[in-house]
């Protein structure tokens, strides 16, 4: 038992220590964390600034090279009308020429359909333009006379940056595009002396003085892709770029977590009037190794003091402690372990002692037979809702129990409904005292009612002398309703042995879709099933009085049953239900009926099946033939003659 006790304090020892010692490493970690947030914002603003020049140093070169452009183009014209020539006649060495001559990289032709009908370009020969922005652009250049730009692009094979300037000669169906690399064309600007400074130095500088930022980009978006404005021809993934456009700023940490990627979408602060803004995107690598080398620091240095300190604190902390208090808390752990497993009989020791130990053994053994008492009373309590409330319902609306029932609370399910009622009931009950009828009624359910669950059914309510019933499936309600009227022949011998006369009853079923829910107030409420189907299935249940049949199904449990040829059933009528505006044919289930009848209604069931297809395909003719064949063979048949009424007789 020492033994235990030594590892209790220990393990208590270790936990305490280790969580103080999470506790000041965590501590530590969110101060630099936060210090390292704010230097970081520093630095983004920093940068922010440094993008912001950058853009700008862009925007003027283009603008440098759209006036400059406006009066190379009108020259190159004037070239080509020298010459005698048309744009479509030059040649790859001509065209050369001209863009020698005049400073610039590429030349291009574009007609009025978009396509570039003649480039020094050669693999930009033929190309044309989808419709869309651009070639909308394209169409306001034509006839103008004027140079325009259509901003600052990257080249889709080596990702160089470049400026493209547009000119639509008067009076010409061609436009002349020239394209100029930016780096090159630095050299010559207001930022000449700096250029090499701002694509080679300007960003790798910010890395360079601040120890937190390891990497800095900047990206253009265009049509061939996301392509570095720092690092010709490198690309960002087109996934990637897709995504921070979305979302605006992506954070990416690498595998070991000490460095975090910032990717942005860059907006400048200012909106430049009448300038197209570009699309760029802004990325800066962070090292964020400073907060997780603190926590390290702080986490070592714990627990080295923690190992040099244990065993001094083990050894104190263990003679405080006597076998006498850990002992019985061990014990009392174990019974509760025990009566957590449901033994309730479990004896509880100790609770003879004086002390605080022999409270709490007392307090326990209280518990449990408290415990073992609600137990009880819940389970006498479950077993009596349950005649009330059957489980099968609490099921099919997702309830454990009866307790986690709320108003409201519904399911739809698709399900057979039966409806079984005893004929003439008023009438019997007057010869009888309210304690007769009582007496009865429960006689009669309790041959019935066993019969419905035997089948896979459950009984939903009593209506009076009324049964309603559902089931899974149809087959076993329509088994139910045969089980019934074989458990009515039981009862009705016994009612004769006492010389009471037989009793009768019906039986309706019905398919199809039904909520399942509670009804009624937060004092009051009753589980139910509310549907058209259910309805259905209660007039149908009338409608045997009418016909003078024991069992009526609908042309929807028809259609599931599984087999319907396994049991004597035919068609009965089409009929419009009271309430209801469609026709539904019903069948009579005639199992049990006496063998000369049901050899009778046999000889006509398959023809007024055949009549019934005919009829719900809409062939009265054919319908009318089976039917006349039916009433051939059974001249009083009522099926056939019920049927036969369905036919219009001008069809």
């Amino acid at each position: 038992m020492k033994r235990k006790v030594g590892l209790f304090l220990l393990t208590v020892l270790i936990a305490v220590s280790l969580g103080a010692t999470i506790v000041a490493s965590l501590a530590m970690y969110r101060l630099v964390s936060k210090l390292q947030d704010e230097e970081l914002r520093r630095i983004e603003a920093s940068l922010s600034e440094r993008f912001d020049v950058f853009e700008t140093m862009l925007r003027s070169e283009n603008e440098r090279n759209t006036a400059a452009m406006a009066k190379v183009l009108p020259q190159i014209e004037a070239d080509i009308e020298h010459m005698g020539r048309t744009p479509a006649d030059l040649t790859d060495e001509e065209m050369n020429a001209l863009a020698s001559r005049y400073g610039v990289q590429h030349i291009y032709f574009i007609d009025r359909a978009h396509k570039i009908f003649n480039t020094n370009l050669a693999y930009d020969r033929g190309l044309v333009f989808p419709k869309g922005p651009f070639s909308d652009f394209l169409d306001s250049v034509f006839d103008k006379g004027k140079a325009m730009s259509d901003g600052i692009d990257l080249s889709s094979v080596t990702g160089t940056l470049r400026t493209y300037t547009y000119y639509g000669p008067p009076g010409k169906d061609y436009l002349i595009e020239v394209s100029t690399e930016v780096r090159a064309t630095l050299k010559q600007s207001d930022f000449g002396w700096m250029s090499q400074y701002f694509f080679e130095d300007y960003f790798s500088d910010a890395v360079k003085s601040n120890a937190y930022v390891t990497d800095v980009d900047m990206y253009l978006i265009n049509a061939s892709g996301t392509w570095s404005l720092i690092r010709p021809g490198e690309k960002l993934d087109a996934t990637l770029a897709a995504e921070i456009l979305k979302e605006g700023r992506l954070q990416l940490p690498d595998a070991s977590g000490h460095r975090v990627t910032t990717y942005s979408r860059y907006n400048r602060a200012d909106t430049i009037k009448d300038q197209r803004p570009m699309m760029i995107v802004r990325k800066v690598t962070y090292d964020l190794a400073l907060a997780q080398q603190a926590v390290v620091h702080v986490f070592v240095s714990s627990m080295v003091l923690l190992a040099l300190t244990l065993p001094l604190i083990y050894w104190i902390t263990s003679r405080l402690l006597q076998r006498r208090i850990i002992d019985p808390i061990l014990n009392l752990r174990g019974e509760a372990g025990a009566i957590a497993e449901g033994d309730l009989d479990h004896e509880i020791a100790n609770t003879d002692r004086r002390d605080e130990i022999g409270h709490l053994a007392r307090s326990f053994a209280s518990m449990r037979d408290s415990v073992r008492s609600r137990i009880n009373d819940l389970r006498e309590t479950n077993l009596a809702i349950e005649r009330f409330v059957p489980r099968a319902f609490l099921a099919k609306i997702g309830k454990p129990n009866i307790v986690s029932v709320a108003l409201g609370d519904n399911k739809r399910e698709h399900m057979t409904i039966m409806f079984s009622d005893i004929r003439n009931f008023t009438a019997l009950s007057e010869t009888m005292t309210p304690d007769e009828n009582f007496d009865f009624i429960n006689a009669y359910l309790e041959h019935v009612g066993p019969v419905i669950r035997d089948n896979g059914g459950f009984i939903d309510k009593y209506i009076g002398d009324a049964i309603m019933a559902l089931f899974e499936n149809a087959d076993d309600a329509v088994r139910a309703g045969l089980a019934m009227l074989d458990a009515l022949d039981d009862f009705n011998e016994r009612r004769a042995a006492q010389g009471l006369a037989p009793v009768a009853i019906g039986t309706g079923i019905n398919t199809g879709s039904l909520m399942m829910g509670t009804i009624g107030e937060l004092h009051r409420m009753d589980g139910t099933v509310i549907s058209d189907a259910v309805n259905l299935a209660a007039r149908i249940e009338s409608l045997t009085k009418v016909y003078r049949v024991r069992m009526l199904v609908s042309q929807y449990t028809y259609d599931h049953l599984a087999d319907p040829g396994a049991y004597a059933i035919r068609p009965l009528d089409v009929v419009v239900v009271r309430g209801k505006t469609r026709p539904v044919v019903l069948f009579e289930v005639f199992d049990r009926d006496p063998p000369p009848e049901r050899e009778a209604k046999f000889r006509t069931r398959e023809p007024l099946l055949r009549g019934v297809e005919a009829l719900l395909r809409h062939d009265v003719a054919a319908a009318r033939t089976h039917f006349e064949e039916c009433l051939a063979r059974a001249p009083n048949d009522p099926a056939a003659a019920n049927l036969l009424k369905s036919c219009p007789s001008d069809a």
